[in-house]
């Protein structure tokens, strides 16, 4: 026999209603107070001085009103980590005025900023429209991480900046740092939170009261500057992760703070080379906390994948053993990409080479989830983009026209830094955007008299600025040398 539920009364269904309509009013406090601060969100440009993990307030400003020039200039106390730069203490009408933001990068190293890329960015501006004055400011800081060109976007906003450009990444990893305020996995409510401006509001505050914020020198300190710099370098992943939280947590802070200001922002994602950068330290397993059966298997393996006498096919098979044993070795992952690029295995050798620039126990380079973060932040907040790993993927290894999803290292005189071709290319992607950007009408001789420009320019710098060049490129390798196990390619 059936048996058939009785309907709800009138009087269970009131109740019903009234518990809904008590949970209603009881949130509807919290949806007006998150409707206004969505609304009214407009937060000051100072927000940026504040970081979840660094005391920022010791940091000077950068530039310095010189009186007698009435200009602003690169305060001459900063210029060990910037080169010298100037604009207009009063701007006119005919002025169009873009700081350009970033580390060592931006600073055109290691050259100088005479051919970065911010250099070719305004020659190209200044070709496509010279009714106006155009001051594209270079800001770029040595070892300079996100946090730091935070404090230095707080400044330059407040100089009627008609767009921004920011292109960091690399030096995430240099300063030391310990993280106790960022969870490592955002799970869904936490993504939910991050997207609410009263629960991000109550953060802060309470971040403020609660958190003992770690000193951020007035100028960077970085791990190798100090005397056996390399072997603080461990294998930490909870750090790692979370250095690639808080770098994708400050540009996000970055591009809401320009566009709270309604300033045209340019984000360029940071590449790097991996093809002829092997790791700058590898880590072997530890005999102490690993079983030794293991240990002496893998030494024997990573023996025969650095034996240039053996074929290719037994030195990358014992690279897949070792990695076998420990996937996270960056020599084996990086002996194991090499490989596969020489033979033009191209999605093979991608997957090796930047999982060895991953897990490279001193990294570097920005990270495969920095990059992949920032692009997807950069969608997410409709910021305009200069996506730099595929604008230098342009050949194969056997230098076809057939991008393989690899940066060409020819490309880069070093691990990070641009040849004067790749800044050019970076300079004219950000001049593209940021005509769109401006509203600017590009005249029809525009490239040729750039190209004629350009090369009036090139021509006009002497051998003694090349020579600083090399001068400054051996300096940066010796240092990032002492590689920990370097590796017989």
């Amino acid at each position: 026999m059936n048996s058939i539920s009785n309907p709800p009364t009138p009087s269970r269904q009131r109740r019903r209603l009234f518990r809904l309509i008590s949970v209603l009013l009881a949130l509807t406090p919290f949806a007006i107070a998150e409707t206004y601060l969505q609304v009214m969100s407009d937060r000051p440009s100072d927000d940026l001085t504040w970081d979840p993990i660094f005391d920022t307030s010791a940091q000077p400003r950068l530039f310095r009103l010189d009186s007698a020039s009435a200009k602003y200039r690169v305060d001459e106390q900063r210029l060990n980590f910037f080169r010298p730069a100037s604009f207009e203490a009063v701007k006119t009408p005919q002025t169009k005025r873009v700081f350009v933001l970033g580390g060592s990068t931006v600073q055109g190293r290691p050259y100088e900023i005479e051919t970065s890329f911010s250099e070719w960015t305004k020659q190209r501006l200044q070709a496509a429209d010279p009714t106006f004055s155009w001051e594209v400011v270079n800001c770029g800081g040595v070892s300079y991480a996100s946090y730091r060109v935070a404090v230095i976007l707080d400044e330059v906003l407040g100089y009627q900046p008609d767009a921004i450009a920011i292109y960091c990444g690399h030096n995430e990893f240099l300063e030391e740092r310990s993280y106790g305020t960022l969870s490592s996995n955002q799970g869904t409510l936490q993504a939910i939170a991050s997207h609410s401006q009263l629960i991000q509001s109550i953060r802060r505050q309470l971040g403020k009261a609660t958190v003992q914020l770690q000193p951020l020198p007035a100028e960077t300190q970085t791990r190798l500057d100090l005397v056996e710099g390399m072997r603080r370098y461990v294998r930490d992943p909870e750090w790692r992760r979370s250095v690639e939280q808080h770098y994708i947590e400050t540009m996000r802070r970055m591009i809401v703070a320009c566009r709270n200001a309604d300033v045209p922002l340019v984000v360029c994602v940071p590449t790097s080379e991996i093809v002829n950068t092997p790791p700058f330290k590898i880590v072997e397993l530890d005999k102490e906390t690993h079983d030794p059966d293991r240990v002496a298997a893998f030494q024997s393996q990573w023996a025969i994948a650095q034996d240039r006498e053996r074929s290719d096919a037994d030195r990358l098979q014992a690279c897949q053993l070792c990695l076998a044993t420990d996937p996270d070795h960056a020599g084996a992952h990086y002996l194991a990409g090499r490989i596969h690029w020489q033979h033009n295995r191209s999605e093979l050798a991608r997957k090796h080479l930047m999982a060895a620039r991953d897990v490279d126990v001193c990294p570097l380079r920005a990270t495969t989830p920095m990059i992949q973060s920032l692009q997807k932040l950069s969608d997410e907040l409709n910021v305009v983009m200069v996506n730099c790993p595929i604008r230098f993927d342009q050949t194969d290894s056997s230098r076809r026209p057939l991008p393989d999803g690899i940066p060409d290292p020819d490309r880069f005189v070093d691990h990070v830094h641009p040849t004067i071709a790749g800044h050019q290319q970076i300079g004219a992607d950000v001049a593209s955007q940021l005509i769109r950007l401006l509203n600017i009408t590009n005249r029809d001789d525009a490239e040729s008299v750039y190209q004629s420009q350009a090369k009036q320019h090139l021509e006009s710098l002497d051998e003694t600025y090349f020579n600083r060049a090399k001068q400054r490129l051996r300096g940066l390798q010796n240092w990032a040398a002492g590689r920990a196990g370097k590796l017989s390619l």
